[in-house]
């Protein structure tokens, strides 16, 4: 009686952080792990010999056996769940001790779903302005997997050689709900309209994302403004309007027909020995513009 006592009082030392392991749903041939703690609360060592796992997908790692687990120590050791198919599961993680008593039980839960690879662009057009032929802009598109697999990366398609990428996300893998930035180049190789498509090559089995690339190329011969601004810190800004008048504070005309998403612009349309005035705007998701920002001089020798 008095070994029965005992062994009864053993299978109540171990406790689990978390008492349970709740895996969530899970892509079919993914993988989820958790870590359990395990602790001996009794007041003598405990030796584990058996450790075992029931339910479909489920298993166990870092466990070497047999362990000993002194009085008050803790240890450490993985739980996985990989479920091959859609649907819920269930199963129980035991351990025993040295007489074959049990010593621990944690109940172990999940779902698996079918895989989905999506990958979305933050923008489908990016507007870059005017630029100097022999210079270059640079604009963020922000790329995310929603999905709940992986999707990697494998280039990209370019319909205008004025555009180019950068960044290094060719063979990139995002995980599910991962985010990485797509860096798109402006060079223009020629004056006038350059507009083309930039599409993200991946094994997404969503509609591959395309950005719609559009800017004006300025020959870096004639006269020309440079203008520059600071990013806006307002909340839901999408572009920016240019505006130039020939008259100081008043008569401002729009000189980019769509907001640019650059922050700088190039006036390649001012002659010599006359004075502009420039002034910008911000523009949000809903087309609302802002007050006009304070006026700079230009002077065409």
């Amino acid at each position: 009686m008095s070994l029965l006592l005992a062994n009864t009082a053993q299978a109540s030392a171990l406790t689990s952080s978390p008492l349970t392991a709740s895996f969530g749903t899970v892509a079919v041939g993914a993988k989820n792990t958790q870590t359990l703690a395990v602790k001996n609360t009794s007041t003598t060592g405990i030796t584990v010999t058996v450790a075992s796992i029931t339910g479909s997908g489920f298993s166990i790692s870092s466990l070497p056996l047999p362990f000993y687990l002194n009085a008050g120590s803790t240890t450490y050791f993985a739980v996985g769940f990989a479920p091959t198919s859609s649907g819920t599961f269930s199963g129980t993680l035991t351990l025993k001790n040295i007489n074959s008593m049990l010593v621990l039980s944690v109940p172990l839960s999940g779902s698996g779903s079918g895989s989905t690879k999506s990958l979305i662009a933050s923008t489908s057009t990016l507007n870059f302005g005017n630029e100097t032929v022999g210079g270059s802009t640079t604009l963020p598109v922000m790329l995310t997997n929603t999905g709940n697999s992986s999707v990697t990366i494998s280039g990209f398609s370019l319909s205008n050689s004025s555009y180019t990428v950068a960044g290094g996300l060719t063979g990139a893998t995002l995980a599910a709900g991962q985010q990485a930035t797509l860096n798109v180049v402006f060079a223009p190789k020629s004056t006038g309209t350059l507009s083309g498509t930039v599409t993200v090559v991946s094994n997404a089995t969503s509609t591959a994302p395309k950005v719609a690339v559009s800017g004006t190329g300025i020959s870096s011969t004639a006269h020309s403004v440079a203008l520059s601004w600071s990013s806006s810190t307002s909340s839901g800004v999408v572009g920016y309007n240019v505006y130039r008048s020939t008259v100081s504070g008043s008569s401002y005309a729009r000189l980019n027909s769509s907001p640019t998403a650059s922050t700088k612009f190039t006036d390649g349309s001012v002659v010599s020995a006359e004075t502009y005035y420039y002034v910008v705007t911000t523009v949000n998701s809903s087309g609302a513009e802002s007050v006009k920002s304070s006026q700079i001089t230009a002077v065409i020798p």
